[in-house]
């Protein structure tokens, strides 16, 4: 497993040495900030999956955790695309292709054309980074609706079997307030049933065919999470030997 600071650190290093300016900004200010709120995300993610069983969260709290779910996914996604840009630029993968023309489309790191292209010069680098495709592609099932459809989002809590007569008897309650006449009495009962259950670290993605997925959490840890850094680091190797 890689670390993810000393990944960091090499691209800190790496930028100094790039000859073109559009491939340092794409690495100081593109991959450079994605990869700090990937590393921050990630360690907030890890404290909420241990909370997994305990209380239901507040509407505060779950709308934090649901901020970094969806930056974690699109940052990551961020990250790459800053990634093939950066060679792009400094090597010119595909030959004259940049941000205003037709070209730009085929530039991406698990891109067909990109990886055929960039085998010619960097083909141990293409070798390594086809063991992520498959990981890139189901990676893609969760940024795509976070930026164009319904986000990410984790619940607040999860009703069980064992807290069913709880919570009919939370909402018969509330059903009997009236807000107009105790105010007070009413917000108690709301706040009553939404206690009811205990908060699951799981999250729910949308399908394109809009069905509802529930994953677990964790799975932005153990499945996402060290192979975005392994990913780096073969595109880090690979700027370093061609320049």
């Amino acid at each position: 497993m890689i670390r993810d600071s000393f990944v960091i650190g090499n691209f800190q290093q790496l930028v100094l040495t790039v000859t073109n300016n559009k491939s340092q900004h794409y690495l100081r200010y593109g991959y450079g900030q994605r990869s700090l709120q990937i590393m921050e995300s990630h360690n907030k993610l890890i404290q909420v999956i241990e909370k997994s069983g305990g209380d239901r969260l507040n509407p505060y709290e779950i709308t934090d955790i649901n901020i970094l779910l969806n930056a974690f996914y699109l940052n990551i996604i961020g990250a790459i695309d800053n990634l093939a840009w950066a060679l792009q630029h400094e090597f010119n993968v595909i030959n004259g292709a940049n941000e205003d023309n037709k070209k730009k489309h085929h530039i991406g790191l698990f891109s067909t054309k990109f990886q055929d292209a960039l085998k010619r010069s960097q083909p141990e680098m293409v070798s390594r980074l086809s063991e992520y495709n498959d990981w890139f592609f189901r990676l893609k099932k969760f940024r795509d609706p976070a930026a164009h459809r319904i986000p990410l989002y984790c619940v607040s809590g999860v009703i069980r079997g064992e807290h069913n007569n709880e919570y009919n008897e939370a909402q018969k309650h509330l059903l009997n307030q009236d807000y107009l006449k105790n105010r007070d009495g009413y917000m108690e009962a709301q706040y009553a049933l939404g206690q009811v259950g205990v908060f699951e670290s799981i999250f729910v993605c949308y399908s394109e065919s809009f069905n509802k997925i529930i994953y677990p959490l964790s799975r932005t840890v153990e499945q996402d999470y060290n192979p975005f850094w392994n990913v780096s680091d073969i595109v880090h190797e690979g700027f370093k030997s061609g320049i």
